[in-house]
């Protein structure tokens, strides 16, 4: 699983520190002042093991005939060490059953544990067990008859059990108490990231006078003046660039239409002296045509400025894609018809979609004009559009063109960018503008060529 949330990443990453800190003390502790605390225990319980040895060879000489099961005095010796250490105690010959026990019931709690044998001096074995070392089973030899006999006991571990669930218990407290103790100051951080990252968000949507507020000396703070001042130079940028943009403009109209009217005159005065030198006529056609192109080339240039600074809010409709479509085409025909081509129309009827109207007529509208003014003369254009789950809406041109290198089609979306060789008269606009506004709807647009055609295809989610 990913974790995207910064506030539970810190939260995770405090609660592994903290673990890897707990598990790393109680293993240093293990190693150091718990060995030596079990050492002490094992000193002590050996010192205990050889008085209790010493005392029950000493009851058993004294009273040699009677069986030791029988012998009241030494029943009782066991008896009192074993309520003294709360131990559980047992004897048997060796090898041999149990010939007596103080506590009820088999002795199974023996068995399934993982034990240590140590040995120690008098013969008596000690078993440590290595996932609970608080407890022991030890084995006493005693010298009785000719057989001998072994006690057995086994330390009843009732109340380390109880120390040990206190013990787990107080972790988990303490892990709780860090916790929550943690969670405010990760919201605190977590809040002023957000601020900042919706200041950004609408610093890219176009207001560009928004400004983040966050208060104080540390880093996220002074990433916020960083912030700000980065804004407020963009925002000198920006504004300087499109009057820089709109001047041009202007200063770029005014003479254009000053050629425009000087043309216009030129025909008037042509005609008034009765010239009609073809020469001089397509001369002039040919300035109007480029007066056209240069207009063209303003308008659209304006248009991907305004595009680039400041993005519109959306208007989304609901409407029948389908018919939309269709009813866009109707203008069209007589191009289609003055250039020779021909349209083939795959229209799916899927019902009712919710989109900017005006942004896909504008994108519709520019890979129309795109194919119609580059597709050669006696062939066809198609268009399709659909859905493509879970894509959304689908449209895509399709028109006849020349060989292209795939240097070329990747970069056909930018700006000014025209296939060398191309006759046909164009700013190199029209695709860079319809990429804009695609991706102002979160959409994509696609080109491909299969060696005889290119497809230009829109999804829209």
């Amino acid at each position: 699983m990913i974790i995207k949330r910064l506030y539970l990443k810190i939260l995770f990453a405090f609660l592994g520190i903290l673990l890897i800190t707990i598990l790393l003390t109680t293993g240093l502790f293990m190693m150091t002042a718990g060995r030596s605390y079990k050492s002490c225990l094992e000193r002590q319980n050996l010192a205990k093991f050889k008085i209790l040895k010493v005392m029950a060879q000493k009851e058993l000489d004294r009273q040699k005939n009677l069986p030791a099961e029988k012998n009241a005095d030494f029943i009782a010796l066991l008896n009192t060490y074993t309520q003294i250490f709360g131990i559980k105690l047992w004897l048997t010959e060796p090898g041999g059953p149990i010939i007596w026990q103080n506590f009820e019931g088999p002795v199974s709690f023996l068995y399934g544990k993982d034990r240590r044998q140590v040995h120690h001096d008098d013969g008596i074995i000690i078993y440590h067990y290595v996932l609970q070392w608080q407890e022991y089973y030890a084995v006493i030899p005693i010298k009785y008859r000719n057989q001998g006999l072994q006690i057995h006991l086994f330390l009843d571990k009732g109340k380390a059990k109880h120390y040990n669930t206190l013990f787990f218990i107080g972790l988990f407290v303490i892990i709780l108490t860090a916790t929550l103790m943690l969670v405010p100051m990760i919201s605190y951080i977590t809040r002023r990231i957000n601020r900042l990252n919706q200041s950004a968000l609408e610093f890219a949507g176009g207001n560009l006078s928004v400004r983040t507020d966050i208060k104080g000396d540390d880093e996220i703070a002074k990433f916020g003046d960083t912030f700000n001042r980065m804004a407020d130079r963009l925002e000198r940028l920006i504004i300087n660039s499109k009057e820089l943009t709109a001047n041009v403009s202007h200063e770029l109209r005014s003479p254009l239409a000053r050629l425009r009217v000087s043309k216009e005159l030129i025909i008037d005065k042509l005609e008034q002296q009765g010239i009609t030198d073809d020469a001089v006529i397509r001369l002039l056609n040919n300035i109007e045509s480029d007066i056209g192109d240069l207009d063209t080339l303003i308008e659209e240039a304006l248009a991907l400025s305004k595009m680039n600074y400041q993005e519109s809010a959306l208007t989304p409709e609901t409407f029948r894609f389908s018919e939309f479509i269709k009813s866009m085409m109707a203008p069209y025909h007589p191009l289609l018809s003055s250039n020779n081509l021909t349209l083939d129309l795959d229209i799916k009827d899927f019902g009712k979609a919710r989109q900017d109207k005006a942004l896909i007529k504008s994108v519709f509208s520019n890979l129309m004009d795109n194919a119609i003014k580059y597709s050669p003369p006696g062939t066809c254009i198609h268009v399709c559009a659909g859905t493509v789950s879970p894509k959304g809406l689908e449209f895509s041109v399709t028109n006849t063109c020349a060989p292209m290198r795939q240097e070329d089609l990747d970069r056909l979306f930018n700006p000014f960018f025209r296939i060398a060789g191309q006759k046909a008269s164009g700013t190199g606009l029209g695709l860079a503008i319809a990429q804009q506004q695609i991706q102002r709807c979160q959409g994509t647009i696609r080109a491909e060529h299969n060696g005889r055609e290119i497809c230009l295809a829109v999804y829209i989610p």
